[in-house]
């Protein structure tokens, strides 16, 4: 039997690569067909997994931040309620360096359309390399309103440029107050350590923002605090970019707008004490003899505190710098000088605290030999028989340089400490000098040698190694013209922390017969034949009878009472004694000159002011700062701020919303 035959075999080997071929192809679509599926799949996979990172990565890149509102600073009011310092608006351009495509182009386009120069801008630019991308950096600030709006019609081709109106601090009286108001600037990284060093991280964030001012000088430096309020401050998303994207107002804190001061000054005064130094330098201080208050604390000449809000030029910083008037310099408390022959009447106090009788008299004859030489009265000729009166009125060198004798080193020196010369007083304002009265124990101390009697024979003219203040030669004019009652200068009226003054203490020791010996003596410097200052001293005013006011004299109201002063003149070497003598004051140069210096209180009747004056390198006391105290003492009679309501600080926060 024969074996079945196989089909297959039985075709013929063309026919069977033909089948297997065909069947090839159909598996290899049909594997085609399923990778296919398989690889779209995985793409759609692959595709929904990119996107889901790149949205967890957008919401990583979305993160809070924290943005420091900064609040109102404190305005200044002088006594009566005109505003020293305000916030106004300020035209500003700013940069956020994140959203310029080229900084350097879009810095340099900026300073084309504002006229600024190749040099502001390349500053500009090494400048924005050290702050943040993500915040506004300021360009340019106190834009006028027509480079305000140029920069505005082009922002559209200014990628990253804001143009806005921010709050800045303005002084509306420029160089009156430049001095006891002072000025605020940019922080410093100082100021930032300072705050990180007490851990208040809200205060040093608030100190990195461009646009936050704080005070360098005057009252708005040593009343920081007060002044600038509390910081709020706001959470923001923010993305990678730094660009806000929203606000968490659960976290919002709202800032505290800084206080209001009220100072002791008075701007009328104020103003007409800078006026009438014209282009002398110096110092002028008026105070209350009874409360304190400054009234007046001019220092000339004086400098424009809005300058330095925004950053001052290199060239108007490089002219004051250089200026030797130095109108940077507040002189009513830095300035240290000789206080020259105001100071006798101390030398007459210790005298009669000696046990100098009131009928003890000095022959002058226009010098005094001591020690191997003569020591010169101001008057070569010699003024005759002095007593302490008459050598106070004329100034007599010779009846002082042996009343300091007679009195010796160590109680003058204690009575002047009294007086308030070489002390140190708060008034609210920084780098307050306490100046010099020397002893012959802090000679001993600090010049390694022995106190000689002709040391005390020059303390006896205010001369020598003892310098004083403006403002402590007006503290020894008031306790002079309150009758030696310690009164305390004052600048702040009203504010935090600031309370009413109290009665000062009377100063132990000092007999009131002293006081009227000394006080009657300048009485007679100003209003008796032969006074150093009978021309400066008459005010030209009569009190009116009925008012009680200080009014000018007329023809028609002479028979009034006089309204007088009490005063004393100095004149104080600033080199070698008798340097000068000899010499025509113009051939002497500016800064080799005396000093010149007046002090006095009044009205003499009912004394209730008290008034400093120093000229630098002025000359003689009475020729010319007797008649700058005349024409300031002479206003404050007539103005009389002690008669007058002054402004109450809640009343004028009241109507202020900024």
């Amino acid at each position: 039997m024969s074996k079945p035959k196989r089909v297959g075999s039985t075709l013929p080997k063309r026919d069977a690569s033909a089948i297997f071929s065909r069947r090839a192809a159909l598996l290899s679509f049909v594997g085609a067909g399923v990778m296919g599926a398989i690889l779209v799949r995985m793409g759609q996979l692959q595709a929904q997994n990119f996107i889901s990172q790149e949205y967890t990565a957008a919401a990583d890149e979305n993160r809070f931040d924290t943005r420091i509102i900064a609040p109102p600073r404190g305005v200044i009011y002088d006594r009566f309620g005109a505003v020293l310092a305000q916030t106004s608006r300020d035209y500003q351009v700013a940069l956020i360096q994140s959203e310029a495509d080229d900084i350097e182009d879009v810095v340099r386009r900026v300073g084309q359309i504002l006229g600024r120069t190749e040099e502001w801008a390349r500053r500009i630019i090494l400048r924005l390399d050290r702050t943040a991308r993500y915040e506004p950096q300021p360009l340019a600030e106190g834009l006028t309103w027509e480079e305000f709006n140029a920069i505005n019609v082009r922002l559209p081709e200014l990628k990253g440029i804001l143009a806005n109106a921010a709050d800045v601090r303005a002084y509306p009286y420029d160089i009156v107050y430049g001095h006891p108001i002072g000025y605020v600037q940019k922080p410093t990284q100082r100021d930032v350590d300072a705050a990180l060093a007490t851990n208040d991280q809200t205060r040093a964030m608030y100190l990195r923002n461009p646009y936050v001012r704080v005070g360098k000088a005057g009252v708005e430096a040593s009343l920081e605090d007060q002044l600038h309020g509390r910081p709020g401050y706001r959470k923001v998303i923010v993305n990678a970019r730094g660009v806000e994207q929203g606000e968490d107002v659960s976290e919002r804190r709202e800032p505290v707008r800084g206080a209001g001061l009220v100072l002791t000054l008075d701007h009328e005064l104020q103003r007409i004490a800078m006026q009438n130094f014209g282009d002398h330098s110096g110092a002028a201080v008026v105070m209350d003899i009874y409360t304190g208050d400054l009234l007046v604390m001019a220092s000339a000449p004086g400098f424009d505190p809005n300058l330095f809000v925004n950053g001052i030029g290199h060239e108007d910083f490089r002219v004051y710098n250089e200026d030797e008037k130095k109108p940077l310099f507040h002189k009513c408390v830095t300035g240290v000088y000789a206080p020259g022959s105001t100071f006798k009447m101390m030398v007459g106090i210790a005298a009669k605290q000696a046990g100098v009788e009131d009928n003890w008299a000095v022959g002058c004859t226009g010098g005094f030999y001591y020690g191997g030489r003569t020591f010169h009265c101001w008057r070569a000729g010699g003024h005759g028989r002095m007593n302490l009166h008459d050598a106070i009125k004329h100034s007599c060198d010779v009846y002082f340089y042996q009343a300091a004798l007679r009195a010796g080193p160590e109680r003058i020196a204690a009575v002047a400490r009294q007086f308030g010369l070489g002390q140190q007083f708060d008034v609210s304002v920084p780098n307050v000098r306490s100046g010099l009265i020397p002893d012959p124990v802090w000679w001993r101390e600090n010049r390694n040698e022995g106190w000689t009697g002709g040391l005390t024979v020059n303390y006896g003219i205010g001369q020598g190694a003892m310098g004083v203040t403006p403002l402590q030669l007006a503290v020894m004019a008031a306790r002079l013209g309150n009758n030696g009652y310690a009164v305390v200068p004052r600048l702040v009226r009203e504010g935090p922390g600031v309370s009413d003054p109290r009665q000062p203490p009377h100063m132990s020791g000092i007999e009131a017969e002293y006081l009227a010996r000394v006080r009657d003596g300048m009485y007679g410097v100003c209003n008796e034949p032969g006074g150093t200052a009978m021309r400066a001293g008459n005010l030209e005013l009569v009190r009116h009878p009925e008012t009680g006011a200080a009014v000018p004299l007329t023809a028609e109201n002479r028979s009034w009472q006089p309204v007088q002063m009490a005063g004393k003149t100095g004149t104080a070497q600033v080199r070698a004694l008798g340097a000068n003598r000899g010499r025509h004051y113009s051939t002497i140069e500016w800064r080799f000159r005396d000093n010149a210096l007046f002090c006095c209180f009044g009205p003499w009747h009912e004394p209730r002011y008290a008034c400093a004056v120093v000229v630098e390198h002025g000359g003689a006391g009475s020729a010319v700062a007797g008649p700058i105290a005349r024409e300031i003492m002479r206003a404050t009679l007539m103005r009389d701020p002690s008669r007058r309501a002054p402004a109450r600080l809640a009343q004028l926060e009241a109507g202020r919303s900024v």
